[in-house]
């Protein structure tokens, strides 16, 4: 029986440690908040006193300068750092390590960097989506229907709607960049940081020195306050398909480092450089994984395909079939998952201060809420597909939730 955040940590496999992120402790909210304060672009009165109460220790180590660089490393955790020399440029400029907001998983953690807010708040709560006038899930970043991935633009839904909250408004500065990769500069995703300007890099050639030289130049040419969001993509793809101890993955860590460096070099005081990453990896090779099919004895309970991520799961269950779909989920997953109804898992904290999660946020949350206890993931599917990935994120473990924060 899970009666406390105590017993959700001693729910995980011996093997991990945990951590479950606390609302007035540094985190992503945070993070977005100090930022969005430090250049002078938000109301404080407009947020809740756990998110101050944590940005105070965020405020000491940003200051206020004129010119901000954030550089967001996906899947950059501690998991990562620690492999680094001890003597690195990242290692030597690390201000204090920062848990994750839940799920420990990219969206929800950009979004609160975006926002200033948790993801109970927000609304992104994870890779999938569920939305309700739609019946179906979404995939908010790469901004399509999960079940068919035709675009949403084509069916009327806007990031305003993704979003129950609006991004902190760094566009009042008048120069507000966001610098990713150019395939992912024009999707619709971007609009949601409500920037002034994309601007695209190649991943060919030579990203870190292209990415330098913009960025200083941006710092170079402004003459007032500025903010500059930098999105690095490489370590958390690679680790997905080739597993945390990968040479490939080692290599895209030694490359996130040397980003780190070589920004730091370029920018030589010029900004407040601010480096993190939205979460770390966990190892899951394929005998971890259980594949939830729409055939599935499981599935027969539920109203639509579950949400949230293969590690953090949210179901929708149908008109009095509660207390038969979690026996059959205790049954065939108990070992695996920590399966709970989702307002207890609100009631708890878990996605952000209970006061200011809306109906609308808790009717994508769903009837359930499923935690890993270890390793395990589920890959649930619109189809009869089964997929594996070599490592994931979206729980509980340090490895996924614990990140640098870098201050140079």
């Amino acid at each position: 029986m899970i009666n406390s955040r105590a017993d959700l940590i001693a729910s995980i496999d011996e093997e991990f440690e945990a951590i479950i992120p606390e609302h007035d402790a540094p985190n992503h909210a945070a993070l977005g908040y100090a930022l969005g304060k430090s250049l002078g672009v938000l109301d404080p009165n407009t947020f809740d006193e756990a998110t101050q109460a944590a940005s105070v220790v965020l405020d000491r180590v940003i200051g206020q300068p004129d010119h901000i660089v954030l550089l967001l490393l996906d899947g950059f955790g501690m998991n990562f750092v620690d492999t680094l020399p001890e003597e690195s440029y990242v290692r030597r400029n690390i201000a204090m390590t920062m848990c994750s907001t839940l799920p420990t998983s990219t969206g929800p953690n950009l979004m609160s960097l975006a926002t200033g807010r948790w993801p109970g708040t927000h609304g992104n709560l994870g890779w999938d989506v569920h939305i309700p006038r739609l019946g179906e899930r979404i995939q908010p970043l790469p901004w399509r229907l999960t079940r068919t991935g035709q675009p949403l633009d084509q069916i009327g839904f806007s990031p305003m709607e993704m979003l129950f909250t609006p991004p902190i408004p760094f566009r009042e500065l008048g120069t507000f960049t966001f610098v990713v990769n150019e395939e992912l500069a024009a999707t619709t995703t971007t609009s949601m940081y409500g920037q002034t300007a994309t601007l695209g890099f190649s991943k060919e050639d030579d990203p870190i020195g292209e990415i330098s030289a913009s960025v200083l130049n941006i710092i170079e040419r402004t003459a007032n306050k500025s903010f500059t969001y930098v999105y690095w993509t490489e370590v958390d793809s690679i680790a997905h398909s080739y597993g945390v101890t990968h040479p490939y993955t080692r290599t895209a860590v030694r490359q996130a480092a040397a980003l780190v460096e070589a920004l730091g070099t370029t920018l030589d005081g010029k900004a407040r450089l601010i480096v993190t990453a939205d979460h770390g990896h966990l190892d899951s090779p394929n005998d971890v994984w259980t594949n939830l099919t729409p055939s599935a004895p499981l599935s027969q309970h539920l109203t639509c395909v579950p949400a949230g991520e293969p590690r953090t799961l949210f179901f929708h269950v149908k008109p009095g079939s509660g207390e038969s779909f979690q026996d059959l989920f205790d049954a065939g997953l108990g070992d695996r998952f920590t399966l709970m109804p989702s307002g207890d898992a609100i009631d708890m904290g878990l996605f952000g201060p209970t006061s200011f999660i809306s109906d609308a946020a808790r009717a994508r949350m769903g009837d359930f809420f499923a935690l890993s206890r270890g390793r395990w993931s589920i890959y649930a599917s619109d189809s009869e597909e089964e997929v594996t990935l070599q490592s994931m994120h979206g729980g509980i473990t340090t490895a996924e939730s614990l990140v640098p924060l870098i201050v140079v």
